[in-house]
């Protein structure tokens, strides 16, 4: 349920930065259309440098990802010619006079990404805005990646403390509903929601971003999935099939603040395919834990 493609297209396709000192509307040799809204003045970038930046990225006008975080910069690394055009990277033309402080968006048709999940969705149009915050040479990227990987394991170790008590709480749902005492808010679907906590922020709407922990189960009581043994929660629009069906419809009954326990049937779920550990036909439990929608 990662959002992982959505950060590689945007590493494949953001290699781009203005070429020319000026502000305004360009095209690449490719004739996609970027905007550079300004110019930075900081150090300028080198082949073989990396490029660490903010940045939103939009089908159709709607956000599908965004990390506005310096501190939670996108990277790419930047290619000499002859590599760039072994990978199919038509945008390193004009990554070479990048430099800090650039701000720039690239609209880019969707079907020149060749990414089938785009297609799936109708979307048209790709929108990439990004900010340069830093360029490192190979050496402080080296200690950059370093410094990163020790505070990712000591976040990752502070959240996973919360394992236990999550873990409490969808076994006692699971007991429940087999004991056939289970009082929760069942809707239309067969999707089934109890909530152990009341939230007063914003309410799930389609094409609206969610930030949620969450936590999977089977039936059975086997966990497959956490959100809670990685640094960060997870974030989807909604409605976008970027996720099971059950959860899009779940997100839609849920507000910031909400904790819950779900319960989505095999035909919201998976269906008849296997997942990984996840077996056809399975019905699944979910912890969700809202903390933002935007």
């Amino acid at each position: 349920m990662r959002l992982s493609f959505l950060l590689s297209i945007c590493v494949s396709v953001m290699l781009f930065t203005a070429c020319k000192k000026e502000t305004g509307t360009f095209k690449t040799s490719n004739n996609f259309e970027y905007i550079i809204h300004t110019k930075g003045t900081g150090p300028k970038v080198k082949v073989g440098e990396y490029v660490l930046f903010t940045y939103k990225i939009l089908g159709d006008g709607v956000v599908k990802q965004e990390s506005l975080d310096p501190n939670e910069p996108g990277v790419l690394k930047v290619e000499d010619a002859a590599a760039a055009k072994t990978q199919k990277n038509f945008f390193n033309e004009v990554v070479i006079n990048a430099q800090v402080g650039d701000s720039i968006t690239l609209n880019i048709p969707a079907d020149s990404l060749g990414n089938p999940m785009l297609a799936q969705q109708g979307i048209k149009v790709m929108t990439y805005t990004m900010k340069i915050q830093k360029i490192l040479d190979e050496a402080g990227y080296t200690a950059f990646t370093a410094e990163k990987e020790e505070a990712m394991k000591a976040k990752t170790a502070e959240r996973m403390k919360m394992l236990p008590e999550v873990t409490t709480m969808v076994e006692g749902f699971i007991a429940e509903k087999k004991a056939g005492t289970l009082t929760a808010e069942t809707l239309p679907s067969g999707l089934m929601i109890k909530k152990v906590a009341e939230g007063t922020g914003a309410k799930g709407e389609k094409d609206k971003v969610a930030t949620v922990e969450y936590y999977g189960a089977l039936e059975n009581g086997t966990s497959f999935d956490n959100s809670f043994q990685r640094p960060d929660a997870f974030s989807f629009p909604i409605g976008q099939q970027q996720v099971i069906p059950g959860w899009d419809e779940a997100l839609t009954q849920l507000k910031v603040g909400d904790k819950a326990i779900v319960y989505i049937p095999s035909e919201l779920a998976y269906g008849p395919a296997d997942q990984g550990s996840i077996p056809a036909n399975s019905n699944l439990i979910f912890y969700i834990e809202v903390k933002d929608i935007k």
